[in-house]
């Protein structure tokens, strides 16, 4: 190689090492820029976001419609992070946001208490609670096992205050498994180790762990198998995460959203793959006795056990509207098969997503009903407690004159052939052949009272 072309190749080396730095620095600008558009922008959009939670929350407070109902996150914000990984798990959407960054309920009455906020934090500032400090909420008295203040008398489910399928599974597990412990200790002359009443959730479930610990064993349903469940329309979906059955292992459904009739097909065929001890159309009458020397009075008879585990949910109990002809045989609490109304003039009272559901399945086109949803509160509370998914679909159906709705609206009598109702102090009538009062349930109190058990009244506590 010459002198003059080693000169050339050293030349254009350096000029290559000048470019790279000329280039790097250039790059480092570029990415600086870059990062701090990006950086800008983020702020922006979180502080735009954090306006209008705020505006949300202050509005939901003017409608009244800012403390939930039933079980819920309880954030606190000196641990909380900001980190929306409850936001990001929420079930039902947009329930949490982030104010200030940190997590708050930015629409506490559509809060279910599914519970993945819980257990999605990494540091534990959630728990979830009953009540809030302004409103308390009655619930029987529990202990972790869901015992009552009588000894050997538990009760799993939508009674204790927890109506999710999962929840409740895990309850009747976890209330059978406590049941069972030292049942050696007492009398074997009693003839069954424990009685179960209600065949929903938690009592099918407690009737699979009794199965699965060899126990002398029964449970009693006052309507179908199912429970709760079963009273459901027959087209409605359930939401719920996958759930764990006793001898059964993590159920077949794996998305969260299963058909009602397909729920309990399931549950059937393995009712009767391991002969399950379980009676339909059998009334729980009453309950005397003490641990280890219960009697439970049905409508079929008598029956001596050691253990009682009470599951039969809320169903039972449906908030009425307290009227003369409110016993009518034209007037339900529930919607079971919507398919058999055809033609008809139906009316609907509530505001939740049972009513708004039903009101959907009725008002079909293909069955040609006259379907009115009747509210007893104005648009902005009226529909507090529902899914945003729900509402929006209750608005398309009104949209395109599938039914009607009426707000701030109240039945005042029932007739044969009309109801008649109260809108903002005006009286009218509609004509009506069906009669469904949808307005949500209450805790039996006097009958759990009854019972023996201590009703607590829960301010913001688990």
């Amino acid at each position: 190689m010459t002198s003059d072309s080693s000169h050339l190749l050293n030349y254009s080396f350096e000029e290559i090492i000048i470019f790279l730095e000329y280039f790097s620095t250039h790059i480092s600008v570029i990415i600086f820029l870059l990062l701090g558009l990006i950086t800008y922008f983020s702020i922006k959009k979180r502080r735009t976001s954090n306006s209008v939670h705020i505006e949300l929350m202050k509005d939901n407070e003017l409608k009244n419609i800012h403390e939930p109902l039933t079980l819920h996150p309880s954030i606190n914000p000196a641990l909380c992070g900001g980190c929306k990984s409850c936001i990001s798990v929420c079930p039902e959407g947009d329930i949490l946001g982030l104010v200030n960054n940190k997590a708050e309920l930015l629409h506490p009455t559509r809060c279910l208490g599914h519970g993945e906020c819980e257990q999605a934090c990494p540091i534990g500032a959630i728990k979830l609670v009953f009540g809030t400090k302004s409103r308390g909420m009655n619930l029987p008295r529990l202990s972790s096992n869901y015992e009552t203040n009588v000894k050997g008398l538990y009760i799993a489910g939508e009674l204790g205050g927890m109506g999710l399928i999962r929840n409740a599974v895990k309850q009747g597990t976890l209330a059978a498994e406590d049941a069972a412990q030292n049942l050696s200790k007492i009398s074997s002359v009693i003839e069954l180790d424990i009685f179960i009443i209600g065949s929903g959730p938690a009592g099918f479930s407690a009737a699979l762990t009794c199965k699965s610990l060899g126990l002398k064993y029964k449970c009693i349903e006052q309507n179908t198998f199912g429970g709760t469940i079963s009273n459901f329309p027959r087209q409605k979906i359930l939401s719920s995460k996958p759930f764990v059955l006793p001898l059964v292992g993590k159920s077949k459904f794996k998305n969260n959203s299963t058909n009602k009739m397909d729920l309990l097909n399931y549950w059937n065929e393995i009712r009767e793959e391991y002969s399950l001890n379980i009676s339909e159309k059998q009334t729980f009458l009453n309950l005397d006795g003490e641990d280890g020397k219960f009697v439970v009075k049905t409508s079929q008879g008598n029956y001596q056990t050691k253990k009682v585990i009470l599951c039969i949910g809320l169903r039972g109990t449906p908030r009425k509207l307290g009227l003369v002809n409110e016993d009518l045989n034209k007037v339900s609490y529930d919607v079971i098969e919507p398919e058999q109304y055809l033609k008809k003039n139906i009316a609907l009272v509530g505001g939740g997503n049972s009513a708004i559901e039903s009101a959907l399945l009725l008002s079909d086109p293909l069955l040609e009903n006259k379907v009115t949803l009747i509210v007893r509160k104005d648009e902005n509370q009226g529909l507090a407690h529902a899914s945003l998914e729900n509402i929006n679909k209750l608005i398309e159906a009104q949209k395109y004159n599938y039914l009607k709705i009426f707000y701030s609206t109240q039945v005042s009598k029932i007739e044969n052939e009309k109801i008649e109702l109260i809108s903002k102090n005006q009286p009218f009538e509609l004509k009506n052949d069906y009669l469904f009062i949808l307005a949500g349930t209450s805790m039996p109190t006097k009958f759990l009272q009854g019972l023996g058990v201590n009703i607590v009244k829960k301010f913001g506590e688990s």
